[in-house]
């Protein structure tokens, strides 16, 4: 039984190892500012993810600029609007944005456009190398896997060899 559980946590340590979500939070800062901090669960940084602020009502896209660290300072706009952090595919997060000291102007209700608009995919040159210990110890087991199998099929190789000389 021991022997099965210590197979199968080999086995599969690294999916868990593998998984992460990304995580947006948004904090007022009650100077007419909110911070907006992304990262993801593994504790990895966001940087190079692209934050968006989007207009409710008509869908325009009101302030996009890539997370040069793991948080952004934005003023708040005086619309309702939504906060997007686009990391790439797959990770995607949104969250209504916070409200003005003032409370939001009033918007009449536009139409919303029904234009193709292209989206701008994140720039691999401006994404941070993971530095996760997740990736790190899912290396060193596969490599320890590595070398226990051919050890493994190294033995028995001698062993079957020696039963044929006899």
């Amino acid at each position: 039984m021991k022997k099965l559980f210590k197979i199968s946590l080999i086995l599969f340590a690294p999916i868990y190892l593998f998984a992460h979500s990304l995580v947006l939070s948004l904090y007022d800062n009650n100077d007419g500012t909110i911070s907006v901090v992304g990262e993801f669960n593994t504790g990895e940084s966001a940087a190079g993810a692209l934050v968006k602020l989007e207009a409710i009502h008509s869908g325009e896209i009101l302030f996009q600029q890539r997370l040069t660290d793991d948080e952004m300072v934005i003023a708040i706009p005086k619309i309702p609007y939504k906060v997007i952090l686009d990391g790439g595919e797959g990770h995607t997060q949104e969250k209504m944005g916070i409200a003005p000291q003032n409370g939001f102007e009033k918007v009449e209700e536009k139409e919303l456009k029904t234009e193709t608009k292209k989206e701008e995919k994140p720039s691999r040159s401006l994404m941070q190398i993971s530095s996760s210990p997740a990736v790190t110890i899912s290396i060193v087991l596969a490599f320890l896997l590595l070398f226990a199998t051919i050890f493994i099929s190294i033995k028995n190789t001698n062993k079957l060899l020696k039963e044929i000389q006899k």
